[in-house]
């Protein structure tokens, strides 16, 4: 599928858009997360009367032009689900808990289970609120940077406690376009 870069608003590129949408059985409002941007304004671009910004037309041919492969993604969470290190997997932005594995289930003392959809951010230590503002000027969003370790004190109660000493930070994208995070936990620098 040729993705044309618009400078002004093109019906053909919300046309291409919309036709990818469907086909990847991607919803309006499931695509406008995955962006950044509102439900409407993904409307707009499809019916040709607003184009995305640069970075927004960047992500979208990525997402067109990669193949679609959910028995990769469903690896991916078996691999984490059942991983023996202190993993888990949450989206890039809204940092939505995806998935768990049994040793981070065990460290957060509750069944990830109750936590699939939901924020961890609220449950952020000082030192991963620090290491989160430094992804922008790391170009994370901009695909400059895809990794990210940092030492942490972590916390011994509540609201939620975290035992790792180093957390890794490591982004790729699901087959839908997604970007994800993997957190892996380690008790020495994993570097």
């Amino acid at each position: 599928m040729k993705l044309l870069t618009p400078t002004a608003p093109d019906p053909e590129f919300g046309r291409r858009l919309r036709q990818w949408r469907r086909e990847s059985e991607i919803k309006q409002s499931r695509l406008a997360d995955i962006v950044g941007v509102t439900q409407a304004t993904v409307s707009r671009w499809e019916k040709g009367l607003q184009t995305p910004a640069p970075l927004q037309i960047d992500l979208l041919h990525q997402m067109m032009t990669r193949n679609r492969n959910f028995r990769l993604d469903q690896a991916i969470k078996r691999l984490v689900i059942h991983s023996r290190q202190r993993v888990h997997l949450i989206e890039d932005r809204s940092h939505r808990l995806l998935c768990a594995s049994g040793p981070r289930e065990k460290e957060w003392q509750r069944d990830s289970g109750d936590l699939i959809g939901m924020s961890l951010w609220r449950f952020a230590t000082p030192e991963i609120a620090q290491a989160e503002k430094r992804l922008h000027g790391m170009g994370w969003h901009e695909h400059q940077a895809d990794h990210l370790s940092f030492e942490t004190s972590g916390r011994d109660g509540p609201p939620m406690p975290i035992v790792d000493k180093f957390i890794l930070w490591e982004r790729f994208f699901l087959s839908d376009g997604t970007a994800v995070r993997l957190t892996t936990g380690f008790d020495t620098s994993p570097f």
